[in-house]
């Protein structure tokens, strides 16, 4: 009896207890709302109505209400089933202002000196940070953010960078931030050495940095090379530690780093200690896993890597990567290769074990972001079909073959797994449509054809078909000209193409002498074109003219073109043959590969003209760095007649100006008529080198390139008297810019080569050149 009435006490206790330390909410209130929705508040809280409060539920809801960012100061109380809920609210950002300061205009252009941190940036971050106007005030918050603003201009050298916040309340709570920023100048660097390095030279590892001591004093304005940024410094000990490791030095270690500034942290001294270690060689490279469906002897003839040489990490990853394409090649699209190596003495020996996984076939192959190009346009040109074996390099040559074709800016391939079949993969062709023509209007005069009008337009993608439409017409008191040219390259989805096109044009000459000659043509083309392989192809195209000329006593006289001013018939039936070879990377802006044509042309004897012309042409891209391109171009043509008939007057080469030899008057070399204009000539010879960069001094200049070029050549008047002293040559500087209307092109050029009687043109431009 008394254990049970000790068990019915006990039981008693707890139920009270239980009463006492958990009830159930009936009613919640919210004190010292000001800004914020009550109804927000609720929906933000881990208990609502008619849940149970407990002795922890306090804390609970505290650390929910502080996460919102709102308030300052919680307390919460239950009283009698109510919740009361006291709250002082942070302040509500008013506004933001920042102002930027770093100098005057004046001394930042002779300083060189930019602002670091944009505004568009600057307000990017104040998103970011949840400090722009309308959010919740804290100083945890705002210290923050200049803590990441000072950590910007740190790591960019700038040390002396100053950021000073002013903060006002007004009787509303709200806060208004005033935040003064003078960035100051970026730190120079007195002295770089390198201690430590005897196998490769200090001056050598010095260069591999973009920063370093202060070149001389022109030519550091323009490369800034003493101003320190940690993101350079970064890569330059990046490049370091590569060199060494690709020159075979495994056990290369940078001991230490040390950076010095000077008092007023304007100047920053440093000193790199390295250990170079030995120089190991490659011992043995052997094969394992599953190979069998290459075969080890052609394993070892793709590979770059033999016995003996210097270890080279880079050319071990090279090898790795044509490897996986050799097998990716074969289906294995998630081929494994891993290079296990081991060390003997100062060899190393490299064992690929190969892991092939399942062979992968083509599930889909879907186009995007192609906005105004044609599906078919862009799927002809993708070498790989849909449950076809996966073959990574027909895909790299598609892609290629798209950024070739010149309508898009950017095209990219990725990938996806299809679920529940691992032995299929889905590939998408990423597009981004570019400008593909221009539409030109002008007007203007000169002494040679007085007031012309001209419009005309080039599209080499009508309507997103792929097909090319040009039309031009050009009139004025001297030359008259309409044209229209139209082709399809790829009409029976084979790759052949077919052009047609006609023209007329009327031209009075002034140039050489006043009313020279008149040329009236009218004519008619047709062209066929077939791929021989993916980069070349054969073009051919025959072209019907007829041609009515006359010319005045002076051009029919001696020393002029007295035989050809008194011919009557003037027809001409021309065949065109064309081979062409390209392996350009990009149509727009070509970093690497080749574009090289041969052509030959001949007036047949069905009209009355008997000439040839024959034609060689060169255009190739090699990158020299991340940013710049080497370009070298060669143009050698000969036009010539034969069967006893001269070559047409108007058929000739001519040469200087934009295209040829800038830096002289346009087509103003070669031979000269007695009155000291140019005549032109039965061969060219042309060239140029080219170095390409992005117009770096732009912000936006995805679409501008600018070059330093050095043009060479010359008009001779027959094949048989090249005299190579009479080579003209100049340098200079271009700009090309890819507007909404095509491409625009300007350069300054001086000659360097020339003779008494050139005309000098040191500034041209032109619409529809590039680079």
């Amino acid at each position: 009896m008394k254990n049970i009435l000790t068990q019915f006490l006990a039981l008693l206790f707890l139920f009270f207890t239980t009463k006492a330390y958990s009830n159930t909410i009936n009613e919640i209130n919210f004190i010292g709302l000001n800004n914020s929705s009550e109804n927000t508040l609720l929906n933000q809280l881990p208990l609502q109505i008619g849940d149970e409060y407990t002795d922890s539920s306090s804390n609970i809801i505290i650390q929910s209400l502080y996460k919102t960012g709102l308030f300052s100061d919680i307390s919460v109380i239950n009283y009698e089933n109510s919740l009361k809920i006291t709250l002082i609210e942070n302040p509500t950002i008013k506004f933001f202002d920042i102002n930027l300061d770093s100098g005057s205009g004046f001394s930042n252009w002779i300083k060189g000196e930019k602002m670091l941190i944009s505004n568009e940036l600057l307000d990017e971050e104040l998103e970011n940070s949840e400090l722009s106007t309308g959010n919740a005030y804290t100083k945890y918050k705002l210290d923050e953010f200049i803590l990441l603003l000072e950590s910007k201009y740190s790591s960019s050298g700038y040390y002396n960078a100053e950021i000073t916040p002013n903060i006002s309340v007004d009787s509303q709570n709200r806060v208004g931030i005033e935040l003064n920023i003078n960035q100051g100048d970026r730190a120079k660097i007195e002295s770089f050495s390198i201690k430590g390095a005897n196998k490769i030279s200090e001056e050598n590892l010095l260069e591999l940095f973009k920063i370093g001591e202060a070149d001389m004093m022109l030519v550091n304005y323009f490369t800034n090379k003493d101003l320190f940024t940690e993101a350079e410094f970064s890569q330059g000990i990046d490049s370091i530690t590569n060199t060494y490791f690709d020159s075979g030095y495994l056990d290369f270690q940078i001991l230490n780093v040390e950076t010095l500034l000077d008092e007023n942290k304007e100047k920053i001294s440093i000193t790199i200690e390295i250990l170079e270690g030995i120089q190991y060689q490659l011992g043995e490279i052997t094969f394992d896993g599953e190979y069998s469906a290459i075969g080890l002897e052609q394993l070892n003839e793709a590979i770059s890597l033999k016995k003996g040489d210097v270890f080279n990490r880079n050319l071990v990853i090279q090898d790795i990567q044509t490897l996986t394409d050799l097998f990716a090649d074969e289906g294995y699209a998630f081929v494994n290769i891993n290079p296990i190596t081991s060390e003997f003495l100062n060899s190393v020996n490299i064992n690929f074990n190969i892991a092939l996984n399942k062979k992968v076939y083509i599930n889909r192959i879907t186009v995007s972001g192609n906005t105004r190009t044609q599906d078919e346009v862009v799927r002809r040109e993708i070498e790989v079909s849909e449950g076809s074996l996966y073959s990574r390099s027909t895909l790299r040559d598609s892609l290629v073959k798209l950024r070739r074709l010149g309508y898009f800016s950017d095209v990219q391939i990725s990938t996806s797994e299809v679920e529940d079949m691992p032995d299929k993969i889905d590939i998408n062709f990423s597009v981004e449509e570019t400008q593909t023509g221009s539409i030109s209007f002008s007007v203007s005069h000169s002494n040679n054809y007085g007031i012309s009008f001209g419009a005309g337009i080039k599209e080499k993608n009508v309507f997103g078909s792929g097909n090319t439409l040009n039309a031009d017409l050009n009139v004025s008191e001297s030359y008259n000209r309409v044209s229209f040219y139209f082709m399809n390259p790829n009409y029976n989805d084979e790759g052949h193409s077919v052009s047609i096109g006609a023209f007329r044009s009327e031209i009075n000459d002034d140039d050489i002498a006043a009313n020279s000659y008149e040329i009236n043509t009218t004519g008619a083309s047709i062209g066929y074109g077939i791929p021989l392989s993916n980069n070349t192809r054969l073009n051919t195209e025959f072209e019907f003219s007829t041609n009515e000329i006359k010319c005045s006593a002076l051009f029919s006289g001696s020393g002029y073109e007295a035989s050809q001013c008194a011919s009557s018939g003037n027809d001409e039936f021309k065949l065109n043959i064309n081979w062409n070879e390209n392996t350009l990377n990009d149509y727009l802006y070509p970093t690497n590969g080749v574009n090289n044509s041969l052509s030959a042309g001949i007036a047949l004897p069905l009209g009355d003209y008997r000439y040839f012309d024959l034609n060689a042409d060169h255009t190739s891209y090699r990158p020299v760095s991340n940013s710049t391109t080497l370009k070298f171009t060669g143009n050698l043509n000969l036009s010539k007649g034969y069967s006893g008939k001269a070559l047409p007057f108007y058929k000739r080469n001519f040469g200087g100006g934009s295209g040829s030899v800038r830096g002289f008057g346009n087509k103003t070399l070669g031979p000269l008529y007695p009155n000291g204009k140019a005549k032109g000539g039965e061969i060219a010879i042309l060239g140029s080198a080219n170095l390409i960069s992005p117009a770096f001094f732009f912000d936006n200049n995805e679409k501008m390139r600018m070059s330093a070029f050095i043009d060479a050549g010359n008009i001779y008047e027959k094949s048989s008297n090249i005299k190579f002293g009479d080579i003209r040559m100049s340098t200079g500087f271009g700009f090309a810019y890819l507007s909404p209307i095509g491409s625009i092109g300007a350069f300054i050029s001086t000659p360097i080569i020339k003779k008494d009687g050139d005309t000098i043109e040191d500034f041209g431009f032109s619409l529809g050149t590039g680079f």
